[in-house]
This record gives structure tokens, sequence and C-alpha cells, in this order.
């Protein structure tokens, strides 16, 4: 093969610079080889090909080298000899292939420098494709290297056992490359569930044609009921299943986490707890305003109006319960919660009101009104087992939900896995992905973010010993939380510009060298730097094109306003229409 150039200068065992020319200097980014460098191995010494990547290049003029005036240029410029440019580039060293006679293979960095006057040739396709792709039978095909557009890239899907983390500025292209790696991953066999605050992931199931993806039929998306202004109407997304909570499976400190109560308010956290006690003895299937109204009468205030004599303490008679269908799901809920047949003991004797409690119940009767009106609470609860389907993926949608019942939801589904996983009821791996992470594991926390942040870490430390992986996508890995990105053994990175969340990507990618660092902020939208387990080195990608529709673009805003226009000019048709044909007149009728 013809050489690009040959090595001159120091060279080092992660750095060469290489001499070439016009004509053959590779473009940057660009692979090469260094053929036969001698390399100890154990107790023999062996000749290895040495993989290498060029990362800057540099063009000098022996002649023109900046100590002339502009009339001297230009005379040498437009003179009978012209000088051939000197072109150096430079090239990290990425590895090589260590062939065990096992036949088994690895990628392994050199202990030795080759030596100056050595050749450097383009490196094949096939040389790539095995550097780069584990040897896996199914692979996620992510897409091709950067330069190389006939060298697919194959993630190995045990890197994800150690958890994900997807990293990149607004605009990067994040989300799509997401959805192309859920796409493969579906496919592959895997239980998904994604909580989505931004509608970024609800048209999995629909091509950008908007026909019916190969998938569609194991793709569930899920909405909270009631929610106007969403950006994809259920018709655009291939419809969805209602997602609600039935509060009164809440427990007391749910329901103050969930309002907004602070940790220490220790009276009207007491205070909920009395109320929610008087109604779980009195059998009823409670909503947020028959707590409030136990807290109203409980501090003193007026009786509800919910028809039941909330403050009673005895159980409810016989009789009521003779109405009752005798299999209503939620009285044997309620019954094996409180641990007693309440139809034959009468339950449990609340806690007394005392005073401290009362007032708490004043209090606490304002952060009861605040979520009334939210549509999330029903008289039903999504199974967490419908979640843990193989090869399901449900995405939760959280777009217009407020941030206090967007960490609950994450909260609460995050604790339901967790105790089916360590019970031993999960029979697959299920993968929980956490888009916009930053918002459910914050650095700072506060109330609500705290709890939720609480069970991301522990899935974070614990989940792959009970196949419960994580996958976290953000824009600002500086504002996530370091225990939960530091647990990420495996990151897809794209453009990245802001310093701090730069420097929280360097501290949490052990593979990202200093020279892949500083491209970080000069990738193209689509373009990503594999690290970690998911390939044998770290890999620059070209992302690949997926099949489902993409729920996360930037709007068209030439478009959109060329719309407000054509809207514009139809409303002054319509208004000019409706004064120049006035409504006929009728003439009154002479009376006979």
């Amino acid at each position: 093969m013809q050489p690009l150039g040959y090595i001159v200068g120091n060279v080092s065992t992660s750095e060469f610079t290489f001499v070439t020319g016009p004509g053959i200097a590779p473009p940057r980014m660009e692979y090469v080889v260094v053929r036969g460098v001698r390399e100890k191995i154990g107790n023999e010494t062996r000749e290895v090909d040495v993989l290498a990547q060029v990362m800057r290049l540099q063009v000098t003029n022996r002649l023109l080298d900046g100590s002339h005036t502009f009339d001297e240029t230009e005379r040498l410029v437009h003179s009978d000899y012209q000088p051939a440019p000197s072109i150096t580039a430079t090239a990290s060293v990425l590895g090589y292939i260590d062939r065990e006679p096992s036949g088994r293979t690895q990628v392994r960095l050199p202990r030795c420098a080759a030596l100056p006057g050595k050749p450097v040739e383009a490196a094949s396709d096939d040389l790539l494709r095995e550097f780069f792709s584990r040897d896996v039978k199914s692979g996620i095909e992510l897409g091709t290297l950067i330069n190389r557009p006939g060298v697919p890239v194959q993630l190995d899907p045990n890197g994800l056992r150690r958890h994900l983390a997807v990293i990149a500025q607004t605009g990067a292209g994040k989300s799509y490359l997401s959805g192309l790696l859920f796409e493969n991953l579906l496919q592959l066999g895997a239980t998904i569930v994604i909580f989505d605050p931004n509608s970024d992931y609800v048209r999995l199931r629909v091509t950008p044609e908007r026909q019916p993806t190969v998938f569609a039929k194991r793709v569930n998306v899920y909405r909270v009921p009631g929610i106007d202004g969403r950006r994809y109407s259920d018709e655009e997304i291939g419809g969805s299943t209602q997602y609600t909570v039935q509060f009164s499976r809440l427990s007391a400190d749910d329901i103050c986490n969930v309002a907004g109560v602070a940790s220490n308010a220790s009276n009207i956290r007491a205070s909920v707890q009395v109320a929610c006690d008087r109604l779980q003895v009195r059998g009823i299937d409670y909503t947020p305003e028959q707590v409030r109204e136990v807290l109203e009468m409980m501090s003193g205030e007026e009786k509800g109006e919910s028809g039941v004599d909330l403050m009673d303490d005895s159980p409810i008679s016989p009789a009521v319960y003779d109405e009752t269908d005798p299999g209503d799901v939620f009285h044997d809920a309620l019954e094996d919660r409180a641990g007693v047949d309440l139809k034959k003991s009468g339950g449990k004797k609340p806690r007394a009101v005392t005073d401290d409690i009362k007032a708490g119940a004043g209090r606490a009767v304002k952060y009861l009104e605040q979520i009334e009106g939210w549509k999330l609470w029903g008289m039903t609860d999504v199974p967490v087992e419908d979640l843990s389907q193989p090869q399901t993926l449900s995405v939760i949608d959280l777009a217009g939900m407020q941030q206090a019942v967007s960490l609950y939801t994450v909260q609460r589904t995050l604790s339901d896995l967790w105790a089916r996983a360590t019970a031993g009821k999960l029979s697959y791996p299920v993968f929980v992905v956490l888009e916009e992470a930053h918002n459910f594991a914050p650095g700072s926390k506060g109330i609500g973010a705290t709890e939720c942040a609480k069970w991301v870490n522990r899935i974070a430390a614990e989940g792959r010993k009970f196949q419960v992986f994580l996958v976290v996508i953000t824009q600002r890995p500086g504002k996530i939380d370091p225990d939960t990105l530091s647990q990420c053994g495996s990151q897809i990175v794209m453009k990245l510009t802001n310093p701090t969340d730069q420097d929280a990507v360097r501290r949490a990618a052990e593979s990202l060298s200093e020279s892949l660092f500083q491209d970080l902020p000069g990738l193209n939208v689509g373009e990503a730097i594999v690290l970690g387990n998911l390939t044998r080195a770290p890999a620059m990608v070209r992302v690949g094109r997926r099949c489902s529709a993409e729920g996360g673009s930037d709007i068209d805003v030439v478009e959109a306003l060329e719309r407000a226009l054509r809207a514009r000019d139809t409303e002054k048709l319509m208004a000019a229409s409706a004064f120049s044909d006035p409504q006929p007149r009728t003439e009154p009728r002479e009376e006979i």
C-alpha cells in the first residue's frame, strides 16, 4: 500500500508526527496504521500493527515563513520558484489488536514506540471493524465511524451492565441518538421504561411518514389524562394509555413530599398521618379533597361536604359493607395494608388529636389544596408488572406535569421496580431511562428531589446485581448528582461547550483522553464519542438513521413564521368579507 507519510521527530507511545505531502495528506480524524512496530508481550517480542488517529495537520513553507513584508511576499508568490509546502500530521495512538494463541483478541495500548522513518499507511476498513466492534452476536448498530461511512460501529449490549450516560448540549442530537439506541435495544428483546419530560420519545410507534413501525405493538405510551397543549396529540402518536395514581395508596410521607411539606415540619406531617389513618379506618378510597376535609375538621373548621362523617373513629357498619361489591379490590388492599379485618375487628383506633396536631392540621390544609387539582390522581395504578414485560418499551410522558408530580412518579415507579427486582420477580433485564436526568438526581437537592435521587442512586450503585440498568440523558452533566454520573461505566458524548459540563464529563469518563476531550466543542450535530465498555476503544461515530419519527427535534422557525403570516392573511380576508357582505335587512311587513 502506498504510504501516506513517514514518522519524523520525537515519538512517544501515545503520539507521533509524520511528514506527508499534497494530494496524499489524510484529513483530520482519519485513521492510520504503522505496521511492524516491535512490542514486548509477555516473554516474547512481536511485531504489531499500531492504529492511530490524525488529530492535527500543519502546513508550512520555508520560503514563506512570515518574516517577509507584504511586498516581498507578493514578489515571492509570483516568482518562478515555488517551493513545495511541508505538511506534517500529528496522530494519537489508539492501540493494537493482540491475537492470543487461543484465538481471543483484545485491544491493548503499546508500551514501545515506533521508530522514526516508519511508513504510515491508511488503515483498512477491515482493521477498523475488528478494532472498534466487539465480537458479539447481537450488537447495537449506532452509526459509522467519522470519515469512514463503510465501517459500522456495533455497540456491545453487555457494556450497558455498568449503566450508560448520554451527554450533549441542547441541539446536538442526543434525543435522536437515544431513540435509535432504544429501537435497537427493543428489537433485541429489551424491556425499557422511559421517563420523558418533553415528549421526545412518544413517536416511537410511527415512522416520519406516520406509518406504524415494525415494533409498534411493543411500544406503550402512558399519559396523565386531561393535560392540554401537548406537543403531539394521541392521534399523532398512535394512541396512549391513561397513567394515574391511586391517591389512597400514598403514605402520609408521600403525600407531604408531593405537596412540598418540609421534612422537619413534624406537626404538619403528623396531622396528615392522623387524617389518613381516620380515612383508612373508615375504609374509604379517599381523595386529596377528603384528606383536606378531615384536616379542616381536625383544625376546628366546618365539617366537609363529602357526605361521610370523616371524623367518626368507628368502622363502617356491616350495612355499608353489604352495599359494597364483594370483589372490591380496594378493601382487600386496605385490610392487607392495615393488617386487620375491618369488618370483624372494627379497625385500628386512630391517633388522638393533640393541640400540636390540631395546629399542624390548620397549616396542612393549604398544602392539600395545592395538589387537589392535579390530573394525576385516579382510582387505579399502572401495574409495575405491565412495565416489566419482555420486549416492551414503555414511555411515561411527563410533559405538562408539575415538577413535584414528575419527581414522585419517577420515585414511585423506581421503588416498585426495585421491590420487584430484589424479590427475584424480574425475569428479564429492565433498562430505566431518565431523560433530563439532572432534574431527577440533581447535585443540589430540594424537597422531593432528595427522595427521587435516593432511588436513582440506589439503582446506579446496585442495579446491575438485580438486572436493573440505568440510562441517564442530560445536557447539564455539571448539575447531575456526581454519585449518579460516576456510576455510569459507559458514556456517549456529543457536542459540549460549557466548561462546567466539560469538567463533569472529564471527571466521570475514565477513558476520555485529552485529545478527545479537546474535540468535544468541535463535534458536528449527529456526531458522538463512544466511551467505556460499549466498544473496544473510544470511537468517534456519525449517528445512523432511525426508523421512528423524531420527537425532540427543533422547530423550523422560518416555516412557523410563514404559517403565522398565512394565518394573519386569512383573518384579514375573513374580516373584509364580513364587512363587505352585511346581513340582508328585513323590511317590515304591513299588517292587513
